[in-house]
C-alpha cells in the first residue's frame, strides 16, 4: 500500500512539474525559446567560458547539435562567442546583456505562475506545505 502511495506521490510530482512548464512555455512563446534554449542560458550565464561540447553535454546532445541550439541563440543576441586567448580552436561562450534580461524576464514569469497557483491553497494548506518540502529537501 505505502507503495503505491509513493508512486501516487511520484506521478503527481511530475505532473505538477510538467504543468508548470506548460504553462511558462506558453507564456514564452512571444521569445521563441525552447526550454532547452532556456536551460542554455542558464547554463552559459554560470558557467562563463562554457564551449560547445560543454552545452552539448549538459543537454546529452551531439555537438552539431548544440551548435545549431547555440547559433539560435546567438542570431537572436543572447549568447556570443569569444575565442580562448591561449586556445584559438576554443571557442567560449557568454552570455550577452539580452540574454540576462531574458533570464530576468523569464523568472519574473515563472515567479508569477507558481505565485498563482501557490495562491489557490489556503493559509494552512501553504504552512504544511512548506513543511513538507522543508522535510523533503533535507
Amino acid at each position: 500500500m505505502a507503495n503505491n502511495l509513493t508512486d501516487d506521490l511520484i506521478g503527481l510530482i511530475f505532473n505538477i512539474g510538467q504543468s508548470l512548464r506548460e504553462k511558462v512555455h506558453a507564456k514564452h512563446s512571444s521569445d521563441d525559446c525552447s526550454f532547452m534554449h532556456m536551460h542554455t542560458l542558464h547554463f552559459v550565464k554560470d558557467r562563463d567560458g562554457a564551449t560547445m561540447r560543454d552545452v552539448a553535454n549538459l543537454l546529452h546532445i551531439t555537438p552539431p547539435s548544440a551548435t545549431s541550439l547555440v547559433n539560435a541563440l546567438v542570431k537572436k543576441g543572447f549568447i556570443k562567442r569569444a575565442t580562448d586567448a591561449n586556445d584559438r580552436r576554443t571557442v567560449k561562450l557568454q552570455i550577452t546583456k539580452d540574454g540576462i534580461n531574458l533570464l530576468k524576464k523569464s523568472f519574473k514569469k515563472k515567479s508569477a505562475i507558481i505565485e498563482q497557483n501557490i495562491n489557490k491553497l489556503s493559509e494552512v494548506e501553504k504552512k504544511s506545505f512548506i513543511n513538507i518540502l522543508n522535510k523533503l529537501s533535507k
